[in-house]
């Protein structure tokens, strides 16, 4: 089986990119905030470091997990024909199941000694500039320990696997000749998943008045969290959030496609997106996580640095968290990257089909950059009402007034970069998916 699973990982690189270069940023996040606890209990770093190193390597924990189950995710949804000829062979589900495990255990020992690299390097600067901020002792050093190395990696593991196994279901249930036609897509939100979004969000109401009603350094860290809780909810109701929001934002481009005479491509793209409100989510949801966490994290910094007195330990905190910020920005990239160029790639024989109906080139990257906008917009959009809430609470504990402080020159970057990363990403895909003449990609899969 492991033989099988290495197989599959040389004859189909680009399927894992993603999945590698994310297990690759998980095990690297997690050794590092690792070293710098183990330099805390060790006793090199201060009282200071261990506060820092759980408290900001719990968030991007678990931005580094979630990044490793979206992308994990797609890669076994990208196999799904594979798997479904390899049971109609005679393979069973045990076997399928074993062999999505063996890929991913391929992968996360494959980038994991790179991943050691980086976050012992990323450890040495991060306890380097918290010195030279006199946040921590001017002679702490990193203590080196293995167990933040092979914790890294464990952990990276275990959530990849269970993601892989989440993910494998639909590949493992009914009769292969079912999935094989299928292969895809769902059509439908399951009431357990609509359930559980409505129960995320019910929960993370007193987390919201908790958070107004704490001082402000201790109300940040829980907005942080709280966002997080509020993503998930997004994630749990994505088709549904995404199929409003495309309805609601598709109204103008469908009045632009009508007022010429469908030409512009408006109209097909807003309906090609709500009828496709699974695949939307996929696409949305990693956008919205981006916008989300980085509207939450320019709130509390913007905040922190308008009621911060000078020389306190928020004005630290403020460069903290635009380290942290940065870091996450790297993690939800590559989420976003990875969905978008799979969900479009995917496509190449819907666009060969459009092609064979006699829609030219032009209007596919029309229709692609339209939805493209779109998308992007529809993310944005919810990634700013996601981090609304908490924001708010934050604002309401920190400076007694609802709306957060933020600067425009540092939020605008948070929002137009997700935008351009968006369309830059499904039109430079596109324009590769419809290259292929249309008759090859309707015979290809």
């Amino acid at each position: 089986m492991l033989r099988l699973a290495f197989g599959l990982l040389r004859a189909r690189p680009s399927l894992f990119t993603g999945p590698a270069t994310a297990l690759l940023m998980a095990v690297a996040v997690i050794t590092m905030f690792g070293s710098l606890i183990a330099t805390a209990i060790g006793g090199r770093g201060g009282s200071r470091l261990g506060m820092i190193g759980g408290a900001f390597g719990e968030i991007a924990m678990l931005m580094a997990l979630f990044t490793v189950t979206n992308t994990l995710s797609f890669s076994v949804r990208g196999q799904s024909r594979e798997m479904a000829l390899l049971r109609t062979s005679g393979a069973t589900p045990a076997q399928i199941r074993r062999l999505i495990r063996c890929q991913v255990l391929w992968l996360t020992l494959f980038v994991s000694p790179l991943a050691w690299l980086l976050g012992s390097w990323g450890a040495t600067w991060f306890l380097k500039e918290l010195a030279a901020r006199d946040i921590v002792p001017a002679d702490a050093t990193l203590m080196w320990s293995p167990w933040p190395l092979l914790t890294g990696t464990a952990v990276t593991l275990l959530v990849g696997v269970g993601a892989a196994k989440i993910a494998a279901r639909r590949s493992v249930r009914g009769r292969p000749a079912t999935v094989l036609a299928q292969a895809a897509e769902q059509t439908k939100t399951g009431w357990l998943r609509g359930i559980a979004g409505l129960l995320v969000i019910a929960g993370s109401v007193p987390l919201v008045v908790f958070t107004s009603e704490q001082s402000a350094d201790k109300s940040a860290q829980v907005a942080l969290l709280g966002s997080l809780l509020f993503l998930v909810a997004v994630g749990l109701l994505g088709p549904l959030l995404a199929r409003l929001s495309i309805v609601l934002l598709g109204v103008p481009f469908r009045l632009m496609g009508r007022s010429h005479g469908g030409d512009a491509g408006g109209a097909l793209a807003a309906d090609n997106l709500r009828g496709h409100a699974h695949r939307l989510s996929s696409a949305v949801v990693p956008i919205a996580l981006l916008v989300g966490l980085s509207t939450t994290f320019a709130s509390v910094s913007g905040t922190l640095q308008e009621v911060a007195p000078p020389g306190t330990y928020a004005e630290s905190d403020i460069w903290l968290r635009g380290v942290e910020l940065a870091m996450l920005a790297g993690f939800g990239a590559v989420a976003t990257v990875n969905t978008l160029a799979s969900l479009t790639t995917a496509r190449r024989r819907e666009y060969a089909l459009l092609a064979l109906t006699g829609a030219t080139r032009r209007q596919l990257l029309r229709m692609l950059g339209t939805e493209a906008i779109l998308t992007a917009l529809a993310g944005t959009v919810l990634g700013i009402l996601t981090a609304a809430p908490m924001s708010m609470a934050f604002a309401s504990a920190a400076r007694g007034e609802l709306l957060p402080v933020i600067a425009f020159h540092t939020y605008a970057p948070v929002v137009l970069g997700p935008v351009a990363l968006t369309v830059l990403t499904i039109l430079l895909t596109g324009v590769r998916a419809t290259s292929e003449p249309a008759v090859t990609a309707v015979a290809a899969r």
